[in-house]
């Protein structure tokens, strides 16, 4: 499993405008005497094009990332940015000529050279903020996997898993990740995820015995049951992120049964506060069956 993630004007700006470290300015970049010089009612077509050129202005010689592209030693973004800069001046020209439409189109051109330019160069602080969300995403489903796996029988999970090769790679990732690595982290935690995920397929494989298990209240049966109803929404959303190519056919079915089960999660927890206890431990029984053959559209047997 892995857990790792034409631009038009309007689109550009947004995606561009999300990556960059934009601090608020106060000078504008070009038109100074140009918008000194505008009469009072200022044309909203000048106006807009002119907003755009300042941003555009700023993007290309003050924002870091366009720095860290220019620093990188890559030749072919290093060379698009400069295309962008080139049609950043044409867009500056036609302002000045009164021809908005074409300064408009100039911009749109510089900005599509930015966005391929900026996707060729990795960003390294972006970069390291992903992997640490995936790692402690990723961490916590391990634990949930974890919780899951040591509820099963002890006869159905009896020499499937190696707890110690299991327990090294976890504090192996932990150590990495302590040390500032966090995407190197995620190789030795994604193994354990594989690991725990195998061998939860291997110990349900073929299951046709159904295990009695006693509670002590209604109350801790509801529990029970709605603990299996997250655990499997985990495993669900890791199968989900993986999105192997086999799978993409059944994401509709697949979605539809999370979207099912949803619902009767909701019903069961308006039951439950009602004080129909046996009626919500019922609707979450029918939500985890349902989960149940979402996991299974999903390669994973339970």
């Amino acid at each position: 499993m892995s857990y790792f993630y034409k631009p038009g004007l309007l689109s550009g700006l947004i995606v561009l405008a999300g990556i960059l470290y934009l601090q608020p300015y106060t000078t504008e970049l070009f038109s100074a005497e140009t918008t000194a010089s505008l009469p009072s009612k200022i044309d909203k077509k000048k106006k807009a094009t002119l907003n755009k050129l300042n941003l555009l202005g700023y993007i290309l010689t003050k924002s870091r990332r366009a720095k860290e592209v220019m620093d990188s030693g890559n030749e072919e973004a290093v060379s698009l940015l400069e295309a962008a800069h080139k049609h950043y001046d044409t867009a500056k020209l036609m302002f000045d000529k009164g021809d908005f439409d074409k300064s408009d189109l100039a911009i749109q051109k510089s900005l599509q050279n930015i966005s391929v330019a900026f996707r060729l160069v990795v960003n390294k602080e972006k970069e390291a903020e992903i992997a640490r969300e995936q790692y402690d995403s990723l961490h916590s489903r391990i634990k949930s996997f974890s919780g899951l796996f040591n509820r099963l029988p002890k006869d159905k999970v009896k020499g499937i898993l190696d707890a110690e090769k299991l327990n090294a790679l976890i504090k192996k990732s932990e150590a990495i990740y302590q040390s500032g690595e966090p995407k190197q982290a995620l190789v030795p935690l994604s193994e354990a995820a594989d690991m725990l995920e195998r061998a939860l397929s291997d110990a349900r494989k073929d299951e046709t015995v159904i295990y009695a298990l006693d509670f002590a209240t209604p109350e801790d049966e509801y529990n029970y049951e709605l603990q299996r109803n997250e655990n499997y929404t985990l495993l669900i959303n890791i199968i989900l992120d993986t999105n192997p190519p086999e799978n993409r056919k059944k994401l509709p079915l697949i979605r539809m049964l999370i979207n099912k089960n949803e619902e009767l999660v909701i019903k069961a927890d308006e039951s439950f506060k009602g004080g129909a206890v046996d009626e919500a431990i019922i609707l979450l029984e029918k939500g985890n069956k349902t989960l149940v053959r979402a996991l299974r559209l999903g390669g994973l047997t339970l």
